[in-house]
């Protein structure tokens, strides 16, 4: 079986027959990505003010976590709509599948970014991804050959940093931030490393967060990590942007090879560390859990996503028209296949 049924929006074949519905529920539930979660909870209060139906449940459990539960089951008890900080995976397209859940419709709802932020009473200084993967790497590859990690300070790092402790606060392994930050950041750290390489080392240096107390696992809740940054000036936390632009009085964001996180450097993609933002619906649960159609909807028009929308002044950096018009395509296919 192909995994390769899913597709952006909502032109995904069922695969096979699914089990037995449970009854209908009266309140649809989100799990997912904490990164999406404020974005979410904007829309779902107004959903629940302004139409006739409840509010909808999150629960930001992490991309990771959220797939995993997503995935784990097709009835009407099981949750209705993943968020995601990053695509779905092809392990995890093979949980769904391997359960199931094999009508699932894929939207890109915008972009973020992910931040370096520091009190913006703490020094400010650029780093390179280079830099990044020296400072958080369990090992890393010195003349001596792969090492563990030996940087202390800043300044061990490269001259001119800052001579203070590497101290990252930044989110755990059930993170979709977490995975994209490995991507972006860790991955092209191992790009020096010889092909002879045995797998235990490229793991080591590739995807592997230091534990010796420079790196910090500071749990799903970005707003915990900027409590952390203003206790605590000289540390960086790792945090999405739409956090960083709630907090822009009392946090900086590091410049990524020169480039500062800001709306325009996220829109044209000069900023390093962008990545979309997406939800997945379980296309078996439309129509049977009342308001599911309607707040998708809701969530992906142009009030909400658009480039004058709610979730823009919330930080939401939307996308271009061409792909704005393809998602409304594609949630109008979806909804004339279900109804």
């Amino acid at each position: 079986m192909s995994l390769r049924r899913w597709v952006l929006a909502a032109a995904v074949a069922t695969l096979a027959a699914a089990p037995a519905l449970a009854a209908e529920r009266e309140s649809l539930r989100i799990v997912g990505s904490s990164t999406m979660y404020d974005f979410l909870a904007e829309a779902a209060e107004d959903f629940g003010r302004d139409t006739r139906f409840r509010a909808p449940v999150i629960e930001a459990t992490g991309t990771v976590g959220g797939f995993k539960i997503f995935c784990a089951d097709v009835g009407l008890g099981s949750p209705d709509i993943v968020a995601a900080s990053r695509r779905i995976t092809p392990l995890e397209e093979e949980h769904c599948l391997s359960n199931s859940v094999s009508d699932v419709a894929e939207f890109k709802v915008g972009y973020d970014g992910i931040v370096l932020a520091r009190s913006i009473e703490a020094s400010r200084f650029s780093v390179s991804r280079a830099t990044l993967w020296r400072a958080v790497a369990r090992s890393v590859k010195t003349a001596d050959g792969v090492v563990p990690n030996p940087y202390r300070l800043w300044s061990d790092i490269a001259p001119g940093f800052p001579a203070t402790p590497i101290r990252i606060y930044g989110p755990p392994l059930t993170s979709g931030t977490r995975d994209v930050f490995v991507h972006l950041v860790m991955n092209p750290g191992c790009a020096d490393l010889p092909a002879s390489a045995p797998d235990t080392v490229v793991r080591d240096v590739c995807g592997h967060v230091r534990e010796d107390g420079a790196y910090i696992n500071a749990g799903e809740d970005d707003e915990m990590i900027v409590r952390r940054l203003l206790d605590d000036p000289q540390a960086t936390g790792i945090i999405g942007y739409g956090v960083l632009k709630r907090h822009v009085h009392r946090l900086q964001g590091l410049p990524v090879e020169g480039v500062a996180p800001a709306d325009d450097t996220l829109e044209d993609d000069s900023y390093p560390l962008s990545r979309p933002l997406y939800i997945y619906v379980k296309v078996a649960h439309v129509g049977r859990i009342p308001g599911l159609m309607e707040f998708v909807s809701r969530f992906l028009s142009e009030p909400m996503i658009g480039p004058e929308g709610r979730l823009f002044r919330s930080g939401l950096i939307p996308m271009r028209d061409d792909e704005r018009d393809f998602v409304h395509a594609a949630l109008r296919q979806l909804e004339a296949r279900t109804r």
